[in-house]
């Protein structure tokens, strides 16, 4: 088989979510088939104006071009190619192109827009619902696709937008390598902030955090621009010189609104933090043990002091050995190897195959 892996133009940010799945993929699917990588190139700041008022979300308009369906249609043409996969959903404006000219297509969706429009706590980001729900009908709903989820809680995004796939699978991220945990270590009073703040609902969502009352413990930062925004608050860091084997901390997510998969969240888990989280995250941990104690939804960081109070006080083995617990099924279930099985199945056209293992 031979696949040709559809991507936005790599830009400078090299450790944000996009970019860790894009490379987990393409190892994956290297290893079963040949695959080439097509890079869809950026347009005009006035370009994606113009594409906003024609019905796209704001974050879908980059890509948008004659330009890029003609790169498409011209790679299409040098080899015979059975399957395109488009990556992200900036991708899926050109998608057609493909399907036209006779590829098999699968689209793995990093978010469903109209349910971050739905979730964003301010009016300016509620008033995107109309221009999601028309895009996600057009590409996500289109009957010559297979669609991909990463998430739980897009696909019940999918549902409230009235968007009926042909053919969805989810294909969840996985973990990073896990980090060992002393035996007996106890809390940390120190929060993590991890991740890329490239976007800007995430940048306002931080902003939003650091304005309100301090939660009183310091926050260790690895993105400079978070750091900026945080100030006093925060301490730049390089994760891998953090004893994170020494104890257990805060991991937090400030963003407000549910989309995607927050995939600093079983980044936390796997560097031993419990997980705060803005958003409701819930639905990616339901069944795991423990999971009520271990990722938390708060509403305003005056919480995270009594959420810290009120693990310090458990008994410090009975807390040691439930953070295992629920560390090591929080991370089986999100092995990499088990999150690559549905997109590659989708890719290779196994329409038998379980759509979801989660």
């Amino acid at each position: 088989m031979r696949c040709l892996f559809v991507r936005p133009q790599v830009s400078g940010e090299q450790n944000g979510g996009d970019e860790v799945v894009y490379r987990k993929i393409l190892a994956g699917l290297q290893q079963l088939m040949d695959v080439d990588v097509l890079e869809l190139e950026p347009v005009s700041k006035p370009k994606q104006v113009l594409e906003i008022f024609r019905g796209a979300p704001p974050e879908c308009t980059r890509y948008i071009s004659r330009h890029n369906a003609q790169l498409l249609a011209h790679q299409l043409r040098t080899a015979s190619y059975q399957v395109a996969l488009f990556n992200n959903e900036v991708t899926f404006p050109v998608s057609p192109v493909a399907g036209r000219m006779g590829v098999r297509r699968v689209q793995m969706a990093h978010n469903v827009h109209s349910l971050i429009a739905r979730t964003d706590p301010s009016a300016l980001g509620r008033m995107m619902l109309p221009f999601a729900l028309a895009f996600e009908h057009r590409l996500y709903a289109d009957p010559g696709v297979e669609l991909v989820c990463i998430s739980k809680a897009d696909v019940r995004g999918l549902k409230l937008a009235g968007v009926r796939a042909k053919s969805l699978w989810l294909a969840p991220p996985g973990a990073p390598p896990a980090e060992p945990l002393s035996p007996g270590a106890r809390l940390t009073p120190e929060i993590v902030l991890t991740g890329s703040y490239a976007w800007w609902r995430k940048r306002r969502d931080l902003a939003a955090f650091a304005a309100e009352p301090s939660p009183g413990l310091p926050i260790l930062v690895s993105d400079p621009s978070a750091a900026q925004t945080l100030g006093e608050l925060s301490r730049l860091v390089v994760p891998s010189e953090v004893d994170w084997a020494g104890g257990v901390r805060l991991g937090l997510i400030t963003d407000r609104f549910v989309g995607g998969f927050k995939l600093k969240s079983v980044e936390y888990v796997a560097r031993n933090c419990i997980v705060l989280s803005y958003c409701d995250i819930d639905a990616e941990f339901d069944g795991l043990p423990h999971s009520a104690k271990f990722v938390r939804r708060i509403h305003s960081a005056t919480e995270i002091g009594a959420i810290m109070q009120e693990l310090q006080n458990q008994p410090g083995e009975q807390f040691a050995a439930e953070f295992a617990t629920f560390k090591a099924a929080c991370l089986e279930r999100y092995d990499w190897k088990r999150c690559l099985r549905p997109i590659i199945a989708a890719v290779q056209g196994d329409l038998a195959a379980e759509r979801s293992a989660f």
